[in-house]
């Protein structure tokens, strides 16, 4: 495109926007670069003229006088601008005329006429100019581009439809050029098209074609501009900031692009610095820019006011703004009533009355003027003066139709005159639905904000919010339908203005009220990560914390509400909520002071505007109002004080007397009253009439005074048997039923639900009530006979499919489960693909994974899953433009299926798949915390120590609570050696939690292989201490067996062991049960691959009862395992050779070991020593998958069968393993056995390097300390000796007479004879029979001190 081209372009481009300095701009620096060019001078001038300067522009029109190619156009430029003069020059314009009325002119002069007349609004001169020059194409014109613009800018529908054929004949899909020319090149007639497409909503057409052009005219900055619009319009906001923001980044001073990018924060993001900044930024281009053009301020000015959420900084900007446009422009009256309307917004109500009145002073027909005045009028408490103007508008405005604002002022008039509450909800939503009428075609754009006005709208919400409760409402309250009817205007705000903070809140504030807890606390959540110095948001936070129960997290969310704004206190709702954190945290002094004020506040607020007429004050909800009374009374009550109770009581009554309120404080009146007297408060009850709306909690606390104060069952469900004589509805009968379900009467209570179901046939909770009940009776066929039957009767009722599937799920019948979900998939398949049907597809899916899965159908339950994902993946994409809590829930629910996936590959050893569907769920989700701490078990499981550390700690991030990521970083802490960061993970998860016992188990393991056992019963203690009844806990039982296990102190911990079995079906039963299978095979942790001939030690009883205990453990794979050892522990040939038949058979059933390690594993057994197997006794490599319980149980029977080669090879398999902390024990005992081979084999290098791996990992292995001492003993370094010997001593408790007479002969040896005679007395304290160490070192050691 050439630099004439693109100019007239880009002047073309300005003159649509209306911005004419930057034509002026385009213009002066064309004519700097390439010299004087009439046509931009030409430019040049009508720009100026068009800012308001005509005297101005007609100086430079006069430079261009004579030039032929200008001539015509000027002429006509030159009579609009006289006319704008103030001060016409009749003659001049005689002249003018005349000379314009000789049309004999150049085309390129006809086409630049055309388009002056064009940009002048003058669209049927513009058309008729083209239509002389149809085909003229120059390196500035091309006419058919033109005369589509002139056709597309016209409001007549014919015109419009005709422009695309212009542009078509000009914009061509191909590279090839057309009729000699490069067509493809015109950028006006691809910015004509797009706008054409935009106009017809074609956005994807549009963008398309905007695409080619950008690529095509990389400078042209207008068509990226362009296309930022359309991606708004098309609701691709985030496309558009990206674009934006590239245009900025190309140039900074991009005003278009600057005005986007605040557009994009104050529409999708709640950003009030970042907003601020921005606009101050735009305030700084427009005076720099576009200095005298008065619209664009205006423009501005009222779209950003309206998207401000009442942001007291930026609508002082935006009333700058429209002050200079004022200042430009004074005669406007449409510019006074915005700065009018603007001072409203600031609460500045004197400053905008005067504004709307001298707006109506201008133009008396300026509506919007009398409705800001009336506005203004009901904001000061004047309701006679505004209910006159009212009338008198109402009058005017007969025949143009309803106004939104007109209907709005009404209700609310209605409502402060005449306390008509009926008529304001009448009117609210007679507002609601015109302006969702009005706006329901429109789409995105500055001018579409400041017509749809959010403000408005937020003000609707609010005088509904008046209107609603302010909290979760009991079964037995009245239904309140406002609140049905304020999620409109909510919706439609959110769903327009989605970074609407104000929106976002009150959408919260409603949810919660309609008991939708945890959406209203995700988008509360939303709200404070946008905004969180929010006071409010803080306030309903609070409000939500003490509906919970958590009084701790209310009372932190009020400080730091009152913390970010000190006006909360003068709010009775604060005051409200704080005395009821004070009570429920038996603080009723405080409670007392509190609610005193807080009464004395609501009392003030029903006063209407404040003294200096600037601001009204919000009047309190009456139902809060009437709950401080409440809450008053209550907390007089606590205190003792009935009297002072029953006249808070009293007065409210007085104030409320005849209003919809009174029947709430009868009861309340009636339950004091029944602290004293239940027959006096039955009759208060009895006296509230069936018209009130609380007729039906009056009879509930009648029959719960029945039931709990009299006992009376009867009379309890005579109660709803009243109820429903006088009002036989559906809510009635529901009420009936669940009142017979709570005193055990299903089969009435089922009678009463189905007499709801015949009032109401179609509703499907009604019926899974019924199916439900018949469910509590244990009749299971008759309730899947009642679900197979209402189904087959409504198919409408698909959900109860899935109570009928999950009832046959839970009765174990798969098949018939498997079959109505089935049913269930297929009746929903030929319907359209939306958000419900796909949810209700998703939760089929689901459950029928859950069937599979139980019937151990994984392959099957995985392809539910797998389809499910799918499904939501759907969902998400269709609810892009739904509310941020919307998305929030729909990512969790696809992270959810994610994890469950996850959790099926895993079951299935499928780790790499596994791992992979763990992390999908965590980009939905970064915040799914049963994923991460799977991802962690698994990199755990993996041995990626790091992967699971990193998990570890991103999970304690998110949850700093969590017990499990502690125990597991700990636990990592562990498996890295390092142990006193390990400790240190458990010391602060068991201080917090002492009864954690699971922890407590892993903490004693822990501090064994630290070495510090003796820490142990602190935190036994402490357990002990924290819960009365821990002492008689299985899993304190257990944690102390195995202290005392570890201690050598075999028959305690068998003691405790036995203690912590019972009962046989409880968490810790087995483990138990495993613990002392052990300690009775090897009560005194011997290497029982020794003295397999000695028979001095009769170990029969002890295997019959390992054996016996045997038979309570249920896993097949340990319970194998143990018989194995058991038969071991006989040292009877036959039995070891049984043993390796066993181990052998456990290996080759290992699923966990791959195919090439478990072939390797069965080879070893039956040809250890075979010359395939010769490395390392066929090795499959270091760090191979082996099964080392059973080649540790293997290589003992080999070895105790004398063949140590062959038991020396499976060894080596052993050392070459990954050490795994599940395996920890069985490792130990490899490393020593082959140790002990290597000892009796002289290699004592070898020998030492596993007994120092051994200690690396269990600093409390006694038997490596021991065998290190024989070591030294065999090399005759006695001291060395001695020192090893000591450390297992220790280790032992000094228990083992063993190591005691080793350790003394090499005290002995090393010439340390008072450590070895101390050492003997205490082997023979204990073993007074021990033999020869009295004769070979006692008496040695004293004869040798003797002198």
């Amino acid at each position: 495109m050439n630099p004439e081209k693109e100019t007239l372009c880009l002047i073309s481009y300005f003159a649509r926007e209306g911005l004419h300095r930057h034509i002026q701009s385009v213009c002066n620096d064309a004519i700097s670069k390439r010299g004087e060019d009439p046509i931009f001078r030409f430019w040049k001038a009508w720009a100026i003229d068009m800012e308001g300067s005509p005297t101005e522009a007609l100086r430079e029109y006069s430079f261009l006088d004579g030039k032929r190619e200008v001539q015509y156009a000027l002429n006509a430029a030159m009579l609009h601008a006289h006319k704008r003069c103030k001060l016409t020059d009749q003659e001049a314009v005689r002249a003018l005329e005349e000379r314009l009325q000789d049309k004999n002119a150049p085309e390129q002069a006809l086409l630049l006429t055309a388009m002056f007349y064009w940009h002048s609004g003058d669209f049927n001169t513009a058309r008729e100019f083209a239509e002389k020059v149809p085909d003229y194409q120059d390196e500035y014109f091309c006419s058919k581009s033109l005369r589509g613009w002139i056709d597309l800018s016209c409001d007549r529908t014919t015109f419009v439809e005709k422009s695309i054929n212009y542009f078509n004949a000009v914009v061509v899909d191909t590279d090839e050029p057309a009729q000699g020319r490069s067509t493809k090149k015109d950028v006006e007639a691809v910015l004509g098209k797009a706008q054409y497409l935009e106009m017809k909503k074609d956005y994807n057409a549009a963008l398309e074609l905007l695409n080619r052009a950008v690529v095509y005219f990389p400078t042209f900055i207008p068509a990226l501009i362009v296309k930022a619009k359309i991606l708004i319009k098309a609701g691709d906001w985030e496309h558009a900031s990206e674009i934006a923001q590239r245009v900025l980044n190309k140039t900074p001073s991009n005003l278009e692009a600057t005005l986007l990018s605040i557009l994009f924060l104050l529409v999708r993001e709640c950003r009030p610095s970042v907003v601020v900044s921005g606009i101050t930024d735009l305030m700084k281009l427009i005076d720099q820019q576009e200095p005298k053009n008065p619209r664009l301020y205006y423009k501005i000015a009222r779209a950003f006011a309206r998207l401000s959420s009442g942001n007291p900084h930026v609508i002082q900007m935006t009333q700058s703004l429209v002050e200079r446009a004022h200042k430009l422009e004074p005669g406007r009256s449409d510019y006074l009533t915005e700065l009018g309307y603007q001072c409203t917004l600031l609460g500045e109500i004197n400053t905008a009355l005067s504004s709307f009145k001298k707006a109506s002073q201008v133009d008396e027909g300026n509506v919007a003027a009398l409705i800001g005045v009336i506005r203004c009028q009901l904001a000061m408490g004047k309701l006679d003066d505004a209910e006159q103007q009212l009338e008198f508008l109402l009058e005017i405005q007969a025949s143009m139709g309803k106004s939104p604002e007109l209907l709005f002022l009404t209700g609310v008039l209605k409502w402060r005159k005449h306390n008509n509450r009926d008529a304001l909800i009448e009117k609210l939503d007679e507002a609601v639905s015109i302006l969702s009428e009005q706006t329901k075609d429109l789409v995105p754009s500055l001018n579409y904000y400041a017509e749809f006005n959010p403000q408005f709208l937020l003000e609707i919400i609010r005088e509904y919010l008046q209107h609603c409760p302010t909290e979760p409402a009991d079964p037995t309250d009245p239904p309140s339908p406002v609140l049905e009817k304020v999620m409109k205007p909510i919706e439609l705000l959110v769903r327009s203005v989605p970074g609407s903070l104000d929106g976002q809140l009150l959408s919260a504030r409603v949810k919660f009220a309609s008991g939708q807890v945890e959406t209203a606390q995700i988008t509360l959540s939303n709200c404070l990560r946008l905004d969180p110095s929010c006071a409010e948001a803080h306030l309903l936070s609070a409000q939500i914390a003490f509906n919970q129960e958590n009084y701790t997290a209310a009372q932190q969310a009020l400080e730091q509400a009152l913390s970010l704004d000190f006006q909360v206190r003068d709010s009775p709702q604060y005051n409200l909520l704080k005395a009821r954190v004070y009570g429920a945290t038996g603080e009723y002094d405080e409670a007392l002071i509190v609610l005193e004020h807080a009464l004395q506040l609501a009392k003030a607020s029903r006063g209407g505007a404040d003294s200096a007429g600037k601001r009204a004050v919000a009047p309190l909800n009456q139902q809060d109002h009437v709950s401080i009374y409440l809450e008053l009374s209550q907390t007089h009550l606590r205190l003792k004080n009935t009297s002072a109770a029953q006249k808070v009581i009293q007065e409210a009554l007085g104030e409320f007397r005849k209003t919809k309120e009174e029947g709430r404080i009868m009861i309340a009146n009636a339950m004091i009253t029944a602290k004293k007297d239940v027959d006096q408060a039955l009759g208060i009850l009895r006296a509230i009439p069936a018209t009130s709306q609380y007729f039906l909690k009056a009879r509930a606390q009648m029959a719960n005074l029945y039931l709990h104060q009299k006992n009376n069952k009867r009379a309890f469900a005579k109660c709803y048997e009243e109820l429903v004589e006088a009002y036989p509805s559906v809510s009635s009968y529901v009420f009936l039923g669940e009142a017979y379900m709570s005193i055990q009467e299903p089969e009435k209570a089922i009678a009463a639900f189905e007499k709801a179901s015949a009032l109401d046939s179609n509703d499907a909770e009604l019926a899974a009530k019924i199916g439900k009940a018949l469910v509590t009776t244990h009749d299971y066929n008759k309730a899947i006979t009642y679900y197979r039957n209402v189904i087959s009767g409504d198919p409408t009722k698909i959900y109860l499919r899935h109570d009928l599937a999950t009832l046959q799920w839970r009765l174990g019948a798969y098949d018939k489960a498997e079959t109505v979900l089935k049913e269930a998939l297929q009746s929903k398949k030929a319907q359209a693909e939306d958000v419900p049907t796909l949810t209700y597809r998703i939760k089929t899916l689901l459950l029928l994974a859950k069937v599979h899965k139980s019937s151990n159908d994984f392959k099957a339950a995985i392809d539910d899953l797998i389809q499910a994902k799918v499904f939501q993946i759907t969902v998400l994409n269709k609810s892009r433009g739904e509310q941020p809590d919307v998305i929030v829930q729909q990512r969790s629910m696809a992270a959810n299926i994610c994890y469950e996936l996850g959790e099926l590959y895993s079951d299935q050893r499928l780790l790499d798949k596994a791992t992979s569907a763990y992390g999908e769920a965590l980009k939905h989700d970064e915040t799914h915390d049963k994923s991460m701490l799977a991802l962690a078990k698994l990199y755990l499981r993996k041995g990626e120590l790091d992967g699971c550390e990193l998990q570890c700690n991103a999970l304690l991030r998110v949850d700093p609570s969590n017990e499990e990521a502690t125990m597991m970083l700990a636990d990592l802490m562990f498996r890295k050696n390092k142990f006193e960061d390990a400790i240190y993970h458990f010391q602060q998860l068991l201080e917090k939690k002492p009864n954690n016992y699971e922890a407590l188990v892993q903490f004693v393991q822990l501090l064994r292989r630290a070495g510090r056992l003796y820490e142990c019963p602190k935190f036994f203690k402490a357990a002990e201490k924290a819960l009365n009844r821990a002492r008689m806990d299985p899993g304190l039982h257990y944690a102390k067996g195995l202290f005392y296990r570890y201690s050598n102190n075999p028959r305690e911990a068998l003691r405790e062991l036995n203690l912590g079995r019972h009962p046989k079906d409880g968490q810790w039963s087995v483990r138990c049960i495993v613990a002392m299978i052990e300690i009775y095979l090897n009560p005194d942790n011997d290497n029982i691959w020794e003295d397999a001939e000695t028979t001095g030690v009769d170990v029969t009883e002890n295997v019959k009862t390992a054996e016996k205990l045997l038979k309570e453990v249920t896993d097949r794979n340990k319970k194998a395992l143990l018989e194995a050892y058991c038969l071991i522990a006989t040292k009877r040939k036959e039995n070891m050779e049984k043993a390796m038949t066993k181990f052998y058979e456990i290996m080759t059933n290992d699923r966990s070991l791959p195919a090439s390690a478990s072939t390797a594993s069965a080879s070893q057994v039956m040809y250890p020593s075979s010359p395939t197997n010769a490395n390392g006794g066929g090795s499959l490599g270091p760090g191979e998958k082996v099964n080392v319980p059973c080649l540790v149980g293997m290589a003992t029977a080999l070895q105790m069968m004398k063949q140590t080669p062959k038991a020396r090879n499976h060894l080596k398999r052993v050392a070459k393993a990954v050490y795994t902390q599940e395996e920890a024990d069985d490792f130990e005992r490899g490393w020593l056995l082959l140790a002990d081979i290597y000892i009796a084999g002289g290699k004592f290098d070898l020998a030492q390097d596993l007994l120092k791996k051994a200690l690396q990992v269990n600093k409390s292995c006694g038997r490596a300390w021991e065998f290190m001492g024989l070591i030294y003993e065999k090399e005759q370094s006695y001291r060395d000796a001695a020192d090893c010997y000591e450390n297992a001593w220790r280790l032992v408790n000094e228990s083992d007479p063993g190591i005691g007479y080793k350790l003394a002969f090499n005290y002995l040896k090393a010439k340390r004879y008072v450590n070895a005679i101390d050492v003997c007395q205490k082997v023979l304290t204990q073993h007074p029979q021990y033999p020869r160490i009295k004769k070979d070192i006692l008496d040695k050691a004293r004869g040798l001190l003797r002198p």
